[in-house]
């Protein structure tokens, strides 16, 4: 994504002028500003529904919430210095590049890089820690392993840059003589394992909770929605991917060649941010067609406008029973049917042989006169 710490201005002058007409002379700066910025926003919409929805049912953030929320932070950071590095010729070609400024883009891109790696591992690891909460067994120690793991790869490609040469203010102050720094081959080789692995990590966190949610005693097309819904993460493997092919230009002497891994970097965040979000978003799906209108008589459709003196409308929706609730579940015997996928009995008044929280059915009952308005 960086020049090399060990280039020279000396290393990019062997043009002769002929050599030089003949050069494309674009600018990636606007392809790379428009397109982080665009996938910068289809996240934030993404998570900030996300957030509404769970504000929505009246609950709490969890971690996950606050993770995926420090990985939009990292992206917000990311995007900003990369806008700023712009308008010091970022994304010009090498041989239009004023080296002058080569020193003081050098420690804005490596922040960038640092935080577009932790961007993308925080977003997958949210995702992690909410299918810790509706697994157990051997699923939860292999997602506990892919979480670890995927951190752990990662955090050391976002380390290298910053301390691969000594002194490590070699990294980016040119000025210093003497040091010496690794072969940049080493950095991008781990940074395409790295990288390939996390893509891996992706596919499968995936399609981990599979097995788990087909068990589910819930309708055959709710269910596949479930599944479909916790396995949006392939998509961020697949852009995770994309960016592993696009990591050997971080060995290219031209800056404009890094423009590409910088996308598709920020589409791996996106997407995982995206993916992450959407199984919370079918909150609103349900608030959307769980409630019903009847009307005296018969079935009465709310959204057609129809209304009609002293008529009786009964709304009828579902939500989770709160954390505190003191019904006797043991009672119900259906079998937990309608108990929720998320999250564990914590309340020492329900029997611990049942898991989960139970649907509760709210029924409001409105009368409305001639003119229209309830009473």
């Amino acid at each position: 994504m960086s020049p090399s710490s060990e280039t020279n201005t000396d290393a990019f002058s062997p043009w002769t002028p002929e050599q030089l007409a003949a050069l494309p002379h674009d600018n990636a700066a606007p392809t790379l500003l428009s397109s982080i910025w665009a996938l910068f926003g289809v996240a934030s919409i993404f998570l900030a529904l996300r957030i509404y929805c769970r504000f929505l049912k009246r609950r709490s953030l969890w971690w996950d919430d606050y993770i995926l929320i420090g990985a939009w932070v990292c992206s917000l950071i990311e995007c900003s210095l990369l806008t700023h590095v712009t308008t010091l010729g970022y994304g010009l070609h090498i041989w239009d590049f004023d080296m002058n400024n080569l020193q003081a883009i050098m420690v804005p891109i490596q922040a960038a890089g640092t935080l577009s790696i932790t961007a993308a591992v925080w977003s997958k690891t949210s995702f992690g820690i909410t299918l810790l909460r509706i697994t157990d067994g051997w699923y939860k120690r292999a997602t506990w392993a892919c979480i670890i793991s995927m951190n752990l790869f990662m955090f050391l490609s976002a380390l290298f840059p910053w301390v691969h040469c000594i002194p490590i203010s070699k990294a980016w102050d040119f000025s210093l003589q003497g040091g010496t720094c690794w072969d940049m081959r080493t950095i991008v080789y781990y940074d395409i394992f790295s990288s390939a692995w996390s893509a891996l990590m992706d596919i499968v966190l995936a399609f981990m909770p599979w097995k788990f949610l087909w068990g589910l005693q819930m309708k055959t097309k709710e269910k596949i929605g479930v599944i479909a819904a916790m396995s949006l993460g392939v998509f961020a493997g697949a852009t995770a991917i994309v960016k592993t092919v696009e990591l050997r230009h971080m060995l290219s002497a031209d800056f404009a060649d890094g423009i590409p891994l910088w996308i598709w970097g920020n589409a791996e965040t996106s997407a995982s941010i995206v993916a992450a979000s959407i199984p919370m978003l079918r909150v609103l799906v349900k608030e959307a067609t769980s409630s019903r209108g009847y009307k005296s008589g018969g079935y009465y459709d709310r959204a057609s406008g129809v209304t009609g003196n002293h008529s009786r409308f009964v709304t009828i929706s579902s939500r989770p029973a709160p954390a505190n609730s003191e019904l006797e579940i043991h009672k119900l015997g259906d079998d937990r049917s309608d108990r929720s996928i998320l999250g564990n009995n914590t309340n020492p008044k329900i029997p611990q042989t049942t898991n989960g929280i139970v649907q509760v059915t709210d029924i409001e009952v409105k009368f409305e006169g001639g003119d229209g308005q309830g009473k």
